[in-house]
């Protein structure tokens, strides 16, 4: 059965600016553990941010700013990188990407895939991909496998399985994704050889089927679970 999560009542303050706002502390301290359960809409401070991110993206891609309009928003930019440097933590402390109750998990790398239904073996979720994602009047196609890969590794590695990565994803593109209209994916666990996972994924528009994947998921060994790349960083550091 799919494992669940349940909100802590214990209330944290968090400051930024000199602006106090007080949340539930998972929010704010999320792990690595995946509930996998449907999204949900949430109004926080850092979905906030989340979809203020999302909403830059999509506008500079949309935008034919003048060069002074360019140049002052690069600026805002820069500032507003550099007043968020000053929270940086390491990759186990960070929130992005740890939110498993929103969609896109708070990262704006892939466009936010909602999750509708879960069960052990099967997912069902819906996306919008806008301008930002597009490949010139449609979605990009290197943007399907960011959102089969999402689904499909979230899948392989729900109810307790150990941790896997992807070993690869065969996409058959069968029909042009449209963009800024709802788009349904669906994720299957097909089945488990040793440490080996085999998935299956479709997305469609409508009725229309837009791709459809087989993927292989590895079950990884305990030595493969460490952070490679703070590990090839001490190599590099060992032989500089």
């Amino acid at each position: 059965m799919i494992r669940r999560s349940s909100l802590s009542s214990t209330e944290s303050e968090i400051r930024m600016d000199a602006t106090t706002v007080s949340t539930t502390d998972d929010i704010w301290s999320p792990s690595w553990d995946d509930p996998f359960e449907p999204t949900t809409d949430h109004d926080d401070e850092f979905a906030e941010l989340t979809d203020a991110l999302r909403a830059v993206q999509e506008a500079v891609t949309r935008s034919r700013p003048t060069p002074e309009a360019a140049g002052r928003a690069a600026r805002t930019l820069r500032d507003l990188a550099a007043r968020l440097a000053a929270f940086e933590v390491g990759e186990d402390e960070q929130i992005s990407g740890r939110r498993w109750d929103l969609a896109g998990r708070g990262q704006t790398l892939t466009p936010a895939l909602h999750l509708d239904e879960v069960t052990e073996n099967r997912a069902r979720g819906h996306v919008v991909v806008g301008r930002f994602h597009s490949g010139r009047y449609a979605m990009n196609g290197g943007v399907t496998p960011l959102i089969f890969d999402e689904i499909l590794a979230r899948l392989a590695n729900s109810c307790g399985r150990p941790w896997a990565r992807t070993a690869y994803l065969h996409v058959n593109y069968r029909a042009p994704a449209p963009l800024d209209v709802e788009l349904r994916v669906e994720a299957e666990f097909a089945g488990q050889d040793g440490r080996k996972r085999f998935m299956r994924g479709a997305m469609y528009h409508g009725d229309v089927l837009v791709a459809d994947v087989e993927g292989l998921w590895i079950e990884l060994k305990p030595e493969q679970t460490q952070n490679v790349s703070l590990a090839v960083g001490w190599g590099a550091e060992e032989n500089s």
